[in-house]
């Protein structure tokens, strides 16, 4: 009986090693076919409309190691915009998903607003807080509040109101107060539901502090992607895109591992 059950887990494990090897390699073919596909069309096509990638990865290195630092200044400054927005809209956010879904009070008296800010593109406000606030960083923290807020307080809403009384019951069986029952059962059982909401509001982060950086004030790496368009330095415009997906990539996989470890712990 242990031989069949050590047998079974061995299967397991090398499937398991088997999709993963298949993954690998599937992510590494497609990569190679779309570099190579970029480089060709690139070589094909007017540099002013389109560049190679090997002029793109070469614009990007001679920026990187520039000695006036101007994609560096230009990432600090965007990250001094981005980073505490996006913490203020993700805390701000989850505090008022919480709170409607807890509240059906609450629930009914701002859904609607909330589905209005959700649905109005943040460019169409930039005019009217530009007159607000004038030209600066609040302005730009605040675009990116306002364009990461909503997506983190409706899938955090969504996963509270979701969760079943088979959760919750038990819980108030043994005396539970209402602290308790939201931070040991309510939020550990919405974290998914959290987590979608957050990485959805980073796209919107990464876009929004982009446009108000290149329309509002030239500044950051919407600045640096504004100069190089002026020029039609189409390999140099890519600089900050890859940078941008970098950080992207990065903080997605933060918050996928975030949400393993956090899911591991609760379901153990």
């Amino acid at each position: 009986m242990i031989e069949m059950v050590d047998s079974a887990a061995q299967a397991e494990l090398a499937r398991s090693r088997r999709l993963k090897l298949e993954r690998r390699v599937i992510v590494v073919a497609t990569l190679i076919g779309f570099l190579a596909t970029w480089e060709i069309a690139g070589r094909l096509t007017n540099p002013i409309f389109f560049a190679p990638v090997s002029d793109v990865l070469r614009e990007f290195w001679n920026a990187l190691v520039d000695p006036r630092g101007q994609l560096l200044h230009g990432l600090v400054e965007t990250l001094g915009i981005l980073v505490p927005g996006f913490a203020i809209a993700s805390l701000l956010g989850v505090a008022l998903g919480v709170l409607m879904g807890r509240s059906n009070f609450a629930y009914q008296a701002l859904d609607p607003y909330v589905t209005i800010l959700y649905n109005i593109p943040r460019i169409a406000l930039i005019p009217i807080l530009l007159l607000w606030m004038g030209v600066g960083d609040l302005l730009k923290t605040t675009i990116v509040v306002l364009a990461a807020i909503f997506p983190v307080s409706v899938n955090t809403m969504v996963g509270v109101r979701d969760v079943s009384a088979q959760f919750t019951e038990p819980a108030r069986s043994m005396q539970a107060s209402e602290r308790q029952l939201l931070w040991k059962v309510i939020l550990p059982a919405a974290f998914p539901f959290i987590t979608a909401g957050i990485k959805l509001a980073l796209g919107r982060a990464l876009t929004t502090v982009i446009v108000a950086e290149f329309f509002v004030s030239v500044s950051g790496l919407g600045g640096v992607l504004h100069a190089a368009s002026s020029s039609y330095q189409m390999a140099r415009m890519f600089a900050p895109v890859i940078i941008l997906s970098a950080m992207g990539i990065l903080m997605d996989a933060a918050l996928t591992y975030l949400e393993r470890t956090v899911l591991r712990r609760y379901r153990s």
